[in-house]
């Protein structure tokens, strides 16, 4: 298997994810990971202005992940993705359910995010540029609840994640099917 960064093989293309969905992959990537990072670190700090800031940028990058999210999602249906790698019908379809899982996972951690702030009586806002108007009010029993389904469901965006990206290993090196190669600008996609 090539791993050159030359044009890809005529035919490959097809195989292959485009550049700006392998974009907005590696971005929800990095975005997910900065959210469940200070989402960790929240927890042991102390009140005060600086869990405050941090509760900010956790939400911000998290409202950065449901923008992620939604474009990739609308791409999807716009653009139709690449034909899937030849293989076993039961591996591809628990392709397709990680996805699905993954996706579902995403908006309703974020959406349970966004009304556990609002919940608490808090302000969603972007980076300090603006705020989004509250869509429930303050109800302390309700961002409890909230909270849990919010730390639940990241917990479970982490695992799924890691079984993710343990499958794109294994595909790479072992099935060497050129999986991994989707997602990335170089490398060969194996095709049919």
């Amino acid at each position: 298997m090539s791993t050159s960064i030359a044009t890809p093989p005529i035919g490959t293309e097809r195989f292959r994810y485009d550049t700006f969905t392998q974009a907005l992959h590696w971005l929800t990537l990095i975005a997910v990971a900065g959210t469940f990072v200070s989402g960790q670190m929240m927890e042991d700090m102390p009140r005060g202005t600086a869990k405050a800031q941090l509760i900010g940028l956790h939400v911000s990058v998290g409202l950065l992940v449901l923008t992620f999210t939604v474009l990739r999602l609308a791409r999807r249906i716009c653009v139709p993705p690449p034909d899937p790698i030849p293989g076993a019908p039961l591996v591809q379809m628990a392709a397709k359910a990680m996805h699905l899982s993954l996706y579902l996972l995403l908006f309703i951690v974020l959406i349970a995010g966004m009304a556990m702030v609002w919940a608490k009586g808090r302000t969603v806002g972007f980076f300090g540029l603006f705020n989004f108007p509250p869509l429930i009010g303050p109800d302390r029993d309700l961002a409890e609840r909230l909270g849990e389904m919010h730390e639940i469901g990241a917990n479970l965006i982490v695992v799924l994640a890691g079984v993710h990206a343990v499958a794109a290993i294994v595909h790479h090196t072992m099935l060497k099917d050129g999986a991994l190669a989707r997602m990335l600008p170089f490398g060969t996609p194996r095709h049919g």
